[in-house]
């Protein structure tokens, strides 16, 4: 695993080498503010909800936003591939990729995904005439000119065990690739202690001389699976079976044991799972061995379920990113209010 390491390392050094040289040429699309927002460890840092967040805050501001994404793991036959208008939704989840889908659902903006960010953002400036694009997890895509990278920090886990692929959870070496970032958030602080958030933020501001706001993803409502909106309390005191496919499930259960249920079970796939009929059979046999009285999952999880099959007692759990320490972000949208 050190030698895997060490060679991963080698290899991405050596690319953002040849990109600050200017060696390997950097792509701009003009007319068009373009904004990251990425990190520099392997999933789970809230980049969904940051995402929506930031193109509320712009839409808010009057600006004309689409959103752009690789749609990891989305099997399509073309790009760059309209996912969404706006208005109404052009692909599936199987096709786009889970938060592209994710993003169409919850947003009123263009959504567009492409393995070519470059081409992905020259399609959304050509066709929707915008402004400003926000970036999906693209602070790696050195191809592409950013005006602003927004790194995100995961506070259960900012630097990913100090290690890269596959020995930890950093996709680069972090004081280098940090050294890029406009300025960075600490995200889930609700889920760590207050001291812990502190010296995140003293390590980002002080060592690497960067601005930090922070930000939680709290609970805002329980859904059932037709979008009925259920109160949160019916948790409290209850049995509860959890499933995902997500790159750190703990930070999942973390945040529905905040709402008080009795007695909690997990059930973990891997990271954008494409559920299949057993699975959802595994889930009800494990929730009825355990009396569970609702089985919940995340947004991300829902666009990925089978369709055509009973699922009794299956819940959504909505989250938003709201921003409790704003230091960085009044560059965009001013007196905008935080919570959207």
């Amino acid at each position: 695993m050190r030698i895997l390491a060490y060679i991963y390392y080698l290899i991405t050094s050596l690319r953002n080498f040849l990109y600050d040289k200017r060696m390997l040429p950097i792509r701009r699309v003009e007319g068009v503010e373009i904004i990251c927002i990425g990190n520099i460890t392997v999933g789970g840092t809230g980049k969904t909800p940051a995402v929506q967040y930031f193109v509320k805050r712009l839409q808010k501001m009057g600006k004309n936003v689409a959103v752009v994404s690789r749609g990891y793991r989305g099997k399509r036959k073309r790009e760059p591939l309209l996912v969404s208008d706006g208005y109404q939704l052009f692909a599936t989840a199987k096709e786009s990729g889970d938060e592209p889908y994710i993003h169409a659902l919850n947003l009123k903006a263009p959504i567009v995904v492409s393995s070519n960010r470059y081409k992905g953002c020259l399609f959304a400036k050509k066709h929707f005439d915008v402004d400003t694009i926000v970036l999906d997890d693209g602070f790696q895509h050195r191809k592409l000119y950013r005006d602003r990278d927004i790194v995100l920090i995961d506070a259960t886990n900012p630097f990913g065990w100090g290690e890269v692929l596959p020995k930890g959870m950093l996709r680069e070496d972090f004081k280098k690739g940090a050294k890029r970032a406009s300025e960075f958030i600490i995200t889930k602080a609700d889920l760590v202690s207050e001291r812990e958030v502190e010296r995140i933020k003293k390590y980002l501001k002080k060592k690497l001389g960067k601005e930090v706001s922070i930000a939680k993803h709290g609970v805002t409502s329980l859904c059932d699976l037709k979008g009925n909106q259920k109160p949160l309390f019916w948790i409290k005191g209850k049995r509860v079976l959890l499933f995902s496919g997500l790159a750190n499930p703990l930070n999942f259960e973390k945040t529905v044991i905040s709402l008080e249920p009795s007695y909690i079970e997990r059930v973990d796939f891997m990271d954008h799972h494409n559920f299949k009929r057993k699975d959802i059979e595994l889930i009800q046999r494990r929730a009825n061995s355990m009396k569970a009285s609702f089985i919940i999952m995340t947004e991300k999880d829902l666009v990925k379920l089978p369709s055509n099959i009973s699922m009794e007692n299956f819940f959504v759990l909505k989250i938003e990113f709201t921003v409790l320490e704003d230091n960085c972000l009044k560059k965009i949208g001013g007196n905008v209010n935080n919570a959207v």
